[in-house]
């Protein structure tokens, strides 16, 4: 299955202008930065938005069985409107994404990835580096209370 490239030419060129806007050497890791930004950014707007349907969803499949009902059938209704409108704000979310992550690949030469999440295991190595770079006290005071 191929997935559709959904870059807007136009946008493409105004993100990126905003981006280029920043010359020079000096300011490669602030254009970086800029790219990845945006990227996480639209990329956190899309899982937001994909959630509020997901919980529409489970509002008219509650609502559903119960239809029939003039007040029911009106909040069915309107939810079913908004899960709509919804629809169409998510695929330009998407579009918006697609073209964060083009700009993003133009100014850095690579496929943009979000972060995994830290785990635990992550958390406690940084901890030990810390510990080795502060020196490790095996012997801390405690404090009386």
């Amino acid at each position: 299955m191929t997935k559709k490239n959904n870059v807007n030419n136009d946008l493409l060129e105004l993100k990126l202008g905003v981006v280029m806007h920043h010359k020079g050497e000096q300011n490669e890791y602030l254009r970086q930065s800029i790219a990845r930004d945006a990227c996480y950014s639209s990329n956190n707007s899309i899982q937001y938005k994909c959630q509020q349907m997901s919980d529409l969803k489970a509002d008219i499949a509650e609502l559903r069985p119960s239809s029939g009902t003039e007040v029911v059938d009106v909040k069915l209704a309107k939810k079913v409107d908004i899960y709509h409108r919804m629809v169409d704000e998510l695929a330009e979310l998407t579009e918006r994404f697609d073209t964060d992550k083009s700009v993003y690949k133009t100014v850095t030469g690579e496929d943009w990835k979000p972060y995994s999440k830290s785990s635990t295991k992550d958390v406690s190595q940084v901890l030990n580096a810390i510990d080795d770079i502060l020196g490790k006290d095996l012997n801390p005071i405690q404090e009386t209370i």
